[in-house]
């Protein structure tokens, strides 16, 4: 009976693996859901606020990352004003021009970490256009900052 010691403790640790591994996944998958999710509500904010703020304000890419999400940059957020065919008017367009913002998370990865395995989650792109708004000016016609 001693002999079988040792295939109890290779069972034990085979089998522990395989539920660490699941653990987990499960665990990792959750959190790669949340940030999915905070990502999509981080463009809808960012969109809201291209509507309102002057055009390619610095608030505006800062505020898609509004919860902290590991390993994001302004890199990953695109912001593009449209007129009314839904064109891009490219960098600086004039605001008389302007009809929708549109603000697009795109090439974001979320790496997991599960015993063994490592895998990558690779972030679908994220874009909301809203109809532009004010673009910072006021009912005087003052610019103004968010």
């Amino acid at each position: 009976m001693k002999k079988m010691r040792g295939v109890y403790m290779v069972e034990f640790a085979i089998s522990a693996s395989i539920l660490m591994i699941l653990l987990f996944g499960c665990i990792e998958f959750g959190r790669g859901v949340y940030t999915f999710a905070a990502l999509n509500e981080g463009t809808r904010r960012a969109a809201r606020l291209a509507a309102v703020c002057p055009i390619n304000d610095p608030a505006i890419t800062a505020a898609v990352n509004f919860l902290g999400v590991p390993g994001f940059n302004n890199g990953n957020v695109t912001v593009t004003y449209l007129d009314v065919n839904g064109n891009s008017l490219g960098a600086a367009p004039a605001l008389v021009n302007v009809a929708y913002v549109q603000v697009s998370v795109v090439g974001y990865t979320v790496p997991l970490s599960i015993p063994f395995v490592n895998p990558t989650l690779f972030a679908p792109p994220f874009t909301v256009t809203l109809p532009a708004e004010s673009l910072g000016l006021s009912n005087t016609g003052v610019s103004t900052a968010c």
